[in-house]
């Protein structure tokens, strides 16, 4: 893969000799770039049946479509230059990443021609130094400018706070990012110990005013951030910064234009991109002093009925699933039918994960974050590398006492649906849709009551007022338990004995219009 790459790569460089060559020639000439996005894959090296619209039903994605998708893409810009860089959310997801700690992920990233990734929060699942060993597997750098040492103020020795690349036609760039600040609440405590996640400030806008003057034409800023959710002071800290580009997430069907924002081009990724696409950004330059005249962009579907899969990177993501073939087919179990996760709904995985967790625990209720639960369950049989890919996440069983008034609190958060539903047990609840407003909340057969004291089951992640659920936060009586995943992967080998596991939804949570 490597050689083909490397290939693709070299003939690209002797068409940008030319053009640049001819450009040199001819000064008054405009110039185009592009850069190619990916990002949001979590774990994905296989392709899979999509499950949404519009590509509801196809064979998409998988680290070889995408090498295609890729290669295709730089054989359409004629030397032009270009760039290749990921927003993060890479790493962990699925079986296959789990089982080697996201060093599958980073080699299947190399053969695609990654120059840059932004660590996100899924990057740290397997802590910080975990990521530490794959920054030097990588072959492109982890960049993040918005981290640093608790205590010195330095950057993490495996972290790039900014990144200065030549594509071609003499053009400088620099590529910067932001790591979502709000890390800590995202992830295990333990997995970022000692290290500080900082909102965009005066030491960002420093930065890019620096490359600027040390240079760099065009200053390009990889976020995480959601084009229709970013809040104003995040944007104005960005606006304030004055990248030239920005990198965003989308969450809508159709691919959103490229478009200007006090001066900045704003370009996306789909947040539920799962490798079943990647993004391009076409923009038309000035010669120095560059400016951008003209933008355009377009997302290109990683669909198999349309690509022919590269049969190297083919082979590259078979070898490596090989090597944890049988940890992955350890039969745990089998389901009836296909079962969806939710994330802003109840769900029936989520109503199975939590009454095992009442089970283990006999606790009045149980909650789970909607956000730790990453996949469906298919109909048939239920292997151990399933389960990993329905709960990628090393959580640990947390028991604690909580009010009623506690647990009120925490309900409206959810009803917000801005971190998730909480998926429950032992409890129901009803909220308008439109707002925070908890209409109805039992546990058991019974209201519940403000001043009482109820047993709460849940996992480390969120009593570590995780998902920006701090409220878990004052719970006491706090007592700790086996692994949250073991404890669901023996309560469906238990109901597995009796034939196939049934799920279904219970009107746990209800949504109002």
């Amino acid at each position: 893969m490597k050689l083909r790459f490397g290939q693709i790569f070299l003939a690209a460089s002797m068409l940008s000799l030319i053009v640049t060559v001819l450009w040199l020639a001819y000064p008054g000439q405009n110039r185009m770039y592009h850069i190619v996005l990916t990002g949001m894959g979590r774990g994905r090296i296989h392709p899979h049946k999509a499950k949404f619209k519009p590509y509801q039903g196809r064979k998409m994605g998988g680290a070889a479509g995408m090498a295609t998708a890729i290669k295709d893409a730089i054989a359409s810009f004629s030397g032009e230059p270009f760039n290749v860089f990921s927003i993060g959310t890479e790493i962990s997801g699925t079986a296959d990443a789990y089982f080697t700690r996201g060093s599958s992920i980073i080699r299947l990233m190399n053969a695609l021609g990654i120059e840059a990734m932004l660590p996100g929060n899924i990057e740290f699942s397997y802590g910080w130094q975990r990521l530490s060993e794959l920054a030097e597997e990588a072959e492109f750098a982890f960049v993040s400018s918005n981290i640093t040492e608790a205590g010195s103020g330095r950057a993490p020795a495996f972290l790039s706070p900014e990144l200065l690349l030549n594509p071609g036609l003499g053009l400088k760039i620099a590529v910067v990012g932001i790591t979502p600040p709000a890390t800590p609440n995202l992830t295990a405590r333990t997995n970022i110990a000692g290290l500080e996640f900082n909102e965009p400030d005066e030491a960002m806008r420093l930065r890019i005013e620096a490359l600027k003057k040390a240079g760099s034409d065009l200053v390009v800023m990889l976020t995480q951030y959601s084009r229709d959710r970013i809040t104003r002071s995040e944007w104005q800290a960005i606006a304030s910064a004055a990248p030239d580009i920005c990198v965003m997430l989308d969450y809508e069907i159709e691919a959103p234009l490229p478009f200007k924002k006090d001066g900045i081009v704003v370009t996306t990724v789909s947040g539920y991109n799962q490798t079943k696409e990647i993004d391009i950004l076409d923009l038309e330059l000035t010669p120095p002093p560059v400016k951008i005249v003209r933008i355009a962009g377009q997302r290109i579907p990683v669909d198999h009925a349309e690509i022919i899969p590269d049969p190297e990177v083919s082979a590259i993501a078979e070898q490596l699933t090989r090597q944890t073939q049988a940890q992955r087919d350890v039969l745990i179990g089998s389901f009836a039918e296909d079962y969806s996760k939710s994330y802003n709904f109840e769900c029936p995985v989520g109503n199975m994960i939590t009454d095992a967790m009442r089970a283990e625990t006999g606790c009045d209720i149980a909650i789970q974050n909607s956000g730790g639960i990453q996949n469906s369950i298919q109909a048939g049989d239920f292997t151990l590398g399933d389960l990993f890919s329905v709960m990628p996440f090393d959580n640990q069983m947390v028991q604690m006492d909580l009010t009623g008034a506690d647990l009120l609190d925490l309900l409206r958060i959810s009803a917000t649906r801005q971190r998730g539903v909480l998926q429950v047990s032992g409890m129901s609840y009803s909220f308008v849709a439109a707002g925070s407003e908890v209409k109805q909340v039992k546990v058991g057969d019974s209201d519940l009551e403000p001043d009482k004291t109820y047993s709460v089951a849940t996992n480390n992640f969120l009593a570590d007022g995780g998902d920006n659920f701090s409220g878990f936060q004052k719970g006491s009586n706090l007592r700790f338990g086996r692994q949250q995943r073991d404890v669901v992967r023996d309560y469906i080998e238990a109901r597995s004995a009796s034939g196939p596991v049934r799920l279904q939804t219970e009107g746990r949570i209800v949504v109002e219009e």
